[in-house]
């Protein structure tokens, strides 16, 4: 006894037109995935950008700039995906390339500067924290960042004098009243190690969505060069 079994391949999978189209469905996901991350990102360092250098910065800019260009780039993909001409499937491949190089060097970029976090932001730590209790910008700073991380200074108490000690610098229990003198009850470790731990978190996450994405852009590049291939070697039915 036989069985014939009458498999057909889903117009999906055979087709220029859709596959390419799927392809870029997930590339503009892609897109909209990076500016996600970098806008969050950037939102989170500003709130400590006095304390910061310009890298904390460029790096979430460099992925939102990527996803633009993806979300712009896109267009292309579905006007490939619609004529099915060759030459407009090579450019679309070819731009797939570019954006994977961004997104090695955005990998690269980001782990670099989780390794260095610390050293970035110490020298600029102390420099801000000299000007503490002459302007009321960095005092808030420095307060917010001393009770947000229960830390006190850059490297500890001992970088105030021990009668100038701020009161963000110790835990205040509720219904404490006046006089309240913050001195040898401050908190021991100070902020600079905390926030580069919190930072190299931030820089992390951006590393590891990098990583994610640049694995899918491998695999879209292929697919897109794949197709291109078929677009120009192979005889292709017009669909509708």
């Amino acid at each position: 006894m036989t069985f014939d079994f009458d498999f057909k391949v889903p117009k999906v999978l055979k087709s220029v037109k859709y596959s390419l189209a799927a392809v870029n469905g997930v590339f503009l996901l892609t897109g909209f995935v990076l500016i996600i991350v970098g806008i969050t990102s950037l939102v989170s360092f500003s709130q400590y950008e006095p304390l910061l250098t310009y890298r904390f910065f460029n790096v979430p800019s460099f992925v939102i700039s990527t996803g633009v260009i993806i979300i712009l780039g896109s267009a292309l993909g579905f006007y490939s995906a619609i004529s099915q001409k060759f030459y407009f499937v090579a450019g679309y491949v070819v731009l797939l390339l570019v954006v994977l190089i961004f997104e090695i060097s955005m990998i690269i970029t980001a782990f670099n500067l989780t390794k260095h976090v610390l050293s970035e932001i110490r020298p600029v730590m102390a420099q801000s924290r000299l000007t503490y209790g002459t302007n009321i910008n960095v005092n808030m700073l420095w307060d917010n960042l001393q009770m947000d991380f229960k830390c006190c200074g850059v490297g500890g108490p001992g970088d105030y004098q021990l009668t100038q000690i701020p009161v963000s610098c110790c835990y205040i229990e509720y219904g404490t009243v006046s006089p309240f003198e913050c001195g040898a009850n401050a908190y021991k470790d100070g902020c600079a190690v905390p926030l580069a731990e919190w930072l190299s978190f931030k820089t992390n996450v951006i590393a590891v969505t990098a990583v994610v994405l640049c694995c899918v852009q491998v695999l879209l590049s292929l697919m897109g060069g794949y197709l291109a291939y078929r677009s120009k070697f192979e005889v292709v039915e017009l669909e509708s």
